[in-house]
């Protein structure tokens, strides 16, 4: 311990008496300063870092991935330079199929702009949940200053959205925000699909004469924090809390397939207060099972410091669902319905060592921050998928089932239109009309919930060439489906092509070319992400484009500070593109003995001309 000064006899009685929470919570600040590094949490002014210092950052490292490019010839050696720049900057490095996709990525300033903040964030985050100022008692599931920095970049990408257009071979004209709303991304449909999965699950189980069985499994008590408190915290984040969690899933799930048990419903990942995740898993399988499966779970969940003081006791809990007092859908729908809006979930309740709290709204300034909200913002921060379904068919087979066109499947086999059926909604005031959507009949017609991959109906795909961003690379799109029996008859579901205009695009342009599909794809995968600079010697973060000098050379470009880096400028005009493999190749070293590229440049300009011989060229070239 330094001793700041005073004696080592008072230092150490001072370290006894301030010692432990204290002096861990002086070692995270102690750290914090000494990282030089990467980007600091805060400006001079105890202000979050904001989008210019991360602009700054970005051009910074993008200029020092050309360096490496320009001084090293090998692709071995440039990703190994590339790696270290990106490992000195807490991001992980680009992953590409090409070299070419590699160094661009790496060279453009708006991938390091989005790393960059990434990183900053969930930085920031991490350091709050050590300080113990994420929790109950603070900010529970994350921090004011990460909930209002992930909602304010929520808001610009929603504003972003209903200023691109999409318009359609038949002339239907949609913003990409009203198309959104019509997927998964309304949170109202994301709920009521949710829920349509877990009654079919229900359903089918009912059928089967399967009994449900309601698990929670929670992480060993290094992973939490709460709230600064616990002595053995080794200071992990909540991604290494899920990842933790997904490895005791797979050694479940390998165990429980060896035996020849084969569980189906769903997982929800939900977090304590202090950003920790715990699992909520419903599962229904047979009742001879049931023995079996308790004794695997437990192994497993408590591989792991399962001597540790209350480890028996919390970290492997069990409900079983019986019949007669309430249904499994009817149980776990307060788990969904709080993880996404909070709709008819009443007070937000959380269960925090051993009591019941329930999580009030907050208000800072103009911001709201409700539970649900929360949630939602931590599970953007960390990347964590909160649900996922455990065995049944692929959803992604329903959901090109219902793209069908009905009048396509008037000679289609049973088992086809079946499906098809399932998948259809009907509303209308007559009751004898009214359908709804029924996953348990998919289920069924798929071959059953444990029928794995061998499904009897399957997802029909082609593959396309795909020009993204930073390279061109082949995948594997869907088109339709077919029945397993019969590979040879595809039935097509129905799609569009759709042109995406972007704003301050006119109606004629395209914004990325034309997509294929029922929804477009999200638009951070299709607009330019750099301003149309190259890399000049002007200074473009302390001197605006209108205070420019008259006499400003005109191969030096300035763009504006708040475009760096940027996909849009402050009014949502899209920023020009940069060819980033042609900027690399331009600012290349050469190599001993090539020609110049001015040498170059002349053979180009009389190439067809036949003015000047190639002798007179490398005369030039040598004065």
């Amino acid at each position: 311990m330094q001793n700041m000064g005073i004696p080592l006899r008072m230092a150490n009685a001072v370290h006894r008496l301030f010692g432990g929470l204290n002096m861990r919570r002086q070692r995270v600040i102690d750290a914090l300063l000494a990282d030089d590094l990467r980007l600091p949490l805060v400006d001079q002014c105890g202000v979050m870092t904001g989008p210019i210092a991360i602009s700054v950052a970005a051009e910074q490292a993008a200029r020092e991935c050309y360096l490496v490019c320009d001084r090293i010839q090998t692709a071995d050696a440039i990703q190994a330079g590339i790696a270290e720049v990106c490992a000195r900057r807490g991001v992980s490095e680009p992953v590409a199929r090409t070299l070419g996709g590699y160094i661009a990525r790496a060279v453009d300033k708006g991938w390091w702009r989005r790393r960059l903040r990434k990183e900053l964030v969930r930085r920031f985050e991490h350091t709050s949940i050590q300080l113990g100022l994420t929790h109950l008692r603070a900010d529970p599931y994350i921090s004011r200053e990460i909930a209002i920095a992930q909602a304010a970049q929520n808001n610009e990408n929603q504003k972003l959205l209903e200023l691109c257009i999409a318009t359609n071979e038949y002339g239907d004209v949609y913003s990409l925000a009203k198309l959104a709303t019509l997927g998964t991304a309304n949170k109202a449909i994301r709920r009521g699909e949710l829920m349509l999965r877990i009654r079919g699950f229900e359903e089918v189980a009912s059928v089967l004469g399967h009994v449900g069985m309601f698990w929670t499994i929670t992480c060993p008590s290094k992973f939490h924090s709460v709230g600064g408190t616990n002595d053995g915290y080794k200071d992990f984040t909540p991604s290494d809390a899920q990842k933790y969690l997904v490895g005791v899933w797979a050694l479940i799930r390998s165990a429980l397939h060896r035996r020849g048990i084969r569980p189906y419903g769903f997982r929800i990942a939900e977090p304590h207060t202090d950003g920790c995740p715990h699992w909520h898993m419903l599962l229904f399988l047979a009742p001879h099972e049931v023995e079996i499966m308790e004794r695997v779970i437990r192994k497993y969940a408590l591989q792991m410091d399962g001597d540790e003081d209350g480890a028996q006791k919390n970290r492997v809990k069990l409900v079983k669902i019986e019949a007669g007092k309430g249904t499994a859908a009817g149980y776990i729908a307060k788990y969904v319905s709080k993880n996404i809006d909070g709709t008819g979930v009443g007070d937000h309740k959380t269960f925090e060592s051993g009591e019941t709290y329930v999580i009030t709204v907050d208000r800072f300034g103009d911001v709201e921050l409700t539970a649900s909200q929360r949630v939602t913002y931590w599970a953007q921060v960390w990347d964590i998928r909160q649900f996922q379904p455990i065995g049944g068919p692929q959803i992604s087979v329903w959901r090109e089932l219902s793209r069908l066109d009905e009048g396509a499947l008037l000679h289609a086999d049973d088992l086809i239109r079946d499906a098809y059926q399932a998948t259809q909604k009907v509303e209308s005031d007559d009751p004898a009309v009214v359908q709804r959507a029924d996953f348990a009949r998919f289920i069924w017609a798929m071959g059953g919930p444990q029928c794995g991959r061998e499904t009897e109906i399957r997802l029909a795909s082609r593959e396309v060439m795909v020009a993204g961003r930073y390279e061109t690379e082949e995948v594997e799109k869907p088109v339709g489906v077919y029945l397993a029996r019969q590979p040879q008859v595809v039935y097509e579901s129905v799609r569009y092509q759709w042109t995406i205009t972007g704003p301050g695009e006119s109606a004629g342009s395209s914004f990325a070319g034309h997509r294929v599909g029922a929804c477009p794809s999200p638009p951070w995968t299709r607009i330019a992400a750099a301003s149309a600079s190259t890399w000049t010697s002007v200074n473009k973060y302390t001197q605006s484009a209108e205070a420019k000098s008259a006499d400003q050379p005109k191969n030096k470009i300035v763009s504006s500070p708040f475009n760096a880096g940027r996909i849009s400028d402050r009014n949502h005009v899209r920023c020009a593109e940069v060819d980033h493999i042609a900027v690399y190749l331009r600012h290349r070293k050469r190599a001993p003995g090539a020609p110049s590229v001015h040498l170059e440049y002349l053979r180009e300009k009389y190439r067809d001309r036949h003015e000047v011989p190639v002798t007179s060229l490398r005369t030039l070239s040598v004065h």
